[in-house]
């Protein structure tokens, strides 16, 4: 084949019989558009296009490729079309621990629908970590410290640890040293770890040993903590207002040094419409939280 180039620049000249009209189109100079021509020619060895008074004419062979061209380019066009009218219309597909889902994206969906209801969203909560190309994830938020290979990563949420407890479980007990927290019993989200990240900062990995750890679902871990069944360790943004409203005591905090939170990830390349218009809300939606 020739190249592409060449032929495109061709079927725009015979088109329009001017290489000055077929270089506004392709946004180049008619040289440039003339000279494409002559390589397409070299290349077949046959002409086909000459200068006719003061405009251009086919030849035969011309007239034969020009047709060709532009019914080929018309059905590309078509194509492309299609897929982009495709990628516009496909969902959106979005992987997320429960914990975060419940705790800060369900609180924001609405408005989200409301500003873009064309946009079909398909979240899926789970602590499992997804491969974004196998398992046809368009983005997720993950928790950890933003080192994924391979992968487009951005922060969204700094996430330092909090160990929260309801006040009906503490009852008069002061908790003043890390140690004392052995003394009760834990809430801990299935399968993921930021109660062993926070104890062992702090030389504590088996400290939750000497009681039993109710696991749950990220989404019953703070609904069984206001209710007394224990304390847990979770992201300081999931709590504030329950700190606020006296809901749950904040017994201790992560150092500022423990680089954690939550990051977008996504695979590399360029984005599509939908995509774009989700990531650009995540991240107002995170500033304005900040």
């Amino acid at each position: 084949m020739p190249p592409l180039s060449s032929l495109r620049s061709f079927e725009a000249a015979a088109r329009h019989l001017s290489y000055s009209e077929a270089g506004r189109e392709l946004n180049v100079t008619h040289a440039a558009v003339a000279q494409q021509v002559r390589r397409l020619e070299d290349w077949l060895g046959t002409g086909l296009l000459f200068r006719e008074g003061r405009g251009l004419a086919l030849s035969d062979e011309g007239r034969l490729l020009s047709s060709r061209l532009t019914a080929g380019f018309e059905t590309l066009a078509d194509a492309l079309d299609e897929l982009n009218q495709r990628e516009a219309e496909r969902g959106v597909k979005i992987s997320m621990t429960p914990s975060f889902a419940a705790s800060w994206m369900m609180g924001r969906l609405g408005a989200f629908r409301n500003e873009h209801p064309e946009i079909e969203l398909m979240l899926s909560p789970s602590p499992q970590l997804v491969d974004l190309k196998r398992d046809g994830f368009d983005l997720a938020i993950r928790f950890g410290t933003g080192d994924w290979e391979g992968l487009e990563v951005e922060p969204l949420i700094p996430a330092r640890f909090r160990i929260v407890a309801a006040k009906s479980l503490l009852g008069k007990r002061k908790v003043v040293k890390p140690e004392q927290l052995g003394d009760f019993p834990w809430v801990h989200e299935l399968g993921l770890d930021e109660l062993g990240t926070w104890l062992r900062c702090h030389g504590l990995e088996d400290i939750h040993s000497k009681q039993g750890i109710l696991h749950l679902p990220g989404h019953l871990v703070l609904q069984a903590v206001r209710e007394g069944q224990g304390i847990a360790c979770t992201a300081s943004v999931f709590v504030e207002e329950d700190i606020r409203q006296g809901r749950l005591v904040s017994l201790f905090e992560s150092d500022e040094r423990e680089q954690t939170g939550y990051y977008l990830v996504r695979r590399p390349g360029p984005l599509r419409g939908p995509l774009k218009t989700v990531i650009d809300w995540l991240r107002a939606e995170a500033r304005a939280d900040a």
